[in-house]
């Protein structure tokens, strides 16, 4: 099915940023969480052949 309201330029950067606003839960995670320490994990499952 065609997307029939495609994104334009800014409208990903102006969903993050409300989303910020309204105080989203991975901005908080992000603060908290080293998430390079699951890098070696996704390399494995993202290169595994299917």
């Amino acid at each position: 099915m065609k997307n029939i309201n495609p994104l334009g330029l800014f409208d990903e950067y102006l969903l993050l940023e409300r989303l910020t606003k309204l105080k989203d839960p991975l901005v908080k995670l992000e603060a908290h969480i080293d998430w390079q320490l699951f890098a070696p994990i996704l390399e494995v499952a993202f290169n595994k052949p299917a």
